[in-house]
């Protein structure tokens, strides 16, 4: 095939995220992603690589993505390895909160292009030094946050900001609330959660679940092609005995009054439609702020004008891994659909509220001096 994109991926942290993200890229077969399915686009796995045992890599590869016969990927007990190697296009990090800033930094000094994940960073001023980097470098770099490429997020923006939309207003009138909620049982027992419960790894529900039901709101309160202003922002939490937040509200007000209510917890599971968007003259409801599968929207009688349901082959994080892949084949430094003044907006948002509720972090973590 001419015209065949061809992406080699390499991973950094092959951890639980990392598992979910590379099964999706290499393992789906959607019917949302005509692109790979009909050969145009070829994503290649070429290296995994955990910083402390080249064992974690090789377990990832033979029993996380049960790819152990597949000899195009070569496994590493370090980072510099990868970051040096001219094959790699592009570079996945999935480490632990609080060594996101100084990896990245790593992988860009590198000239790699970088896929980093949620949140980008633990705090807005390593966000400003990484995109500064980047831009400087004349390198890709994104966020990781799926949920925008997801079609439920699609749809309901098209809906909103395209399709039947009448002067400056949404098609659901002047977007006037957004409420939103994720919440998981985060047992403390559990070692897996020892992400969440460290303030040394950059911990708490906020930079873990909190950023996904944010996103809802930064992204529909607005107008497209209109910078957001900051809002006001008032939050609260109650900590976990380690001092990060395990349960967390805050409510964002922007201008002409418009609210945004956002939530998170630790302590429960919310089954209930996490994503409700008022308008004056009709309303959304999105049952996942994270991996939304399903959608309603309403008119200003709360009749039903659409409902629709999607299911996926794989987690849907194939979404984001598929439009990366154009981006590079198209030459661009960063997506068109979150960019890095969406991901810098996100951070100085993440920035106040754990101000707010005092979820502090190690000084070395908060650092932006690179070792």
């Amino acid at each position: 095939m001419t015209d065949q994109i061809i992406i080699n991926w390499a991973v950094l942290g092959p951890g639980r995220i990392a598992e979910t993200f590379v099964n999706d890229l290499l393992h789906s077969k959607d019917k949302l992603r005509p692109e790979v399915n009909s050969g145009k686009i070829k994503h290649q796995l070429i290296a995994v690589a955990s910083h402390s045992s080249l064992k974690n890599a090789e377990r990832f590869k033979k029993e996380s993505i049960h790819e152990e016969s597949n000899d195009l990927i070569k496994c590493y007990g370090n980072y510099d390895e990868v970051l040096n190697n001219p094959k790699v296009d592009i570079v996945y990090i999935a480490t632990v909160n609080s060594t996101h800033f100084s990896i990245c930094y790593q992988a860009l000094q590198h000239n790699k292009n970088v896929l980093m994940e949620k949140p980008f960073t633990v705090n807005h001023k390593q966000a400003e030094i990484l995109t500064a980097l980047a831009k400087k470098k004349n390198l890709f770099l994104m966020e990781a946050y799926w949920t925008r490429y997801n079609p439920v997020y699609q749809d309901v923006y098209k809906y909103l900001f395209t399709d039947n939309r009448t002067g400056d207003e949404s098609s659901i009138g002047d977007i006037k609330r957004i409420v939103t909620d994720l919440s998981y049982v985060f047992d403390e027992a559990d070692p897996q959660m020892n992400r969440i419960y460290n303030p040394a790894l950059g911990g708490g529900v906020l930079l873990d679940i909190g950023i996904y039901a944010l996103y809802w709101v930064l992204g529909f309160i607005g107008k497209p092609g209109r910078k957001l202003a900051f809002p006001q922002i008032n939050a609260s939490a109650a900590l976990a005995d380690t001092g990060v937040d395990i349960s967390t509200a805050a409510v964002l007000k922007f201008e002409n009054g418009k609210l945004g209510v956002s939530s998170c917890s630790g302590y429960f599971t919310n089954e209930a439609r996490r994503v409700l968007i008022n308008g004056t003259k009709g309303s959304v409801e999105v049952d996942d702020s994270c991996r939304p599968n399903e959608y309603w929207i309403y008119d200003e009688n709360h009749k039903l004008v659409i409902h629709k349901a999607y299911t996926y082959d794989g987690k849907g994080m194939f979404f984001e891994a598929d439009h990366v892949a154009l981006c590079l084949a198209k030459g661009l430094k960063e997506s068109p659909l979150h960019t890095m003044d969406d991901a810098l907006l996100m951070s100085n948002v993440l920035d106040t509220i754990r101000e707010q509720i005092n979820n502090r972090y190690p000084d070395n973590i908060e650092s932006t001096d690179i070792a």
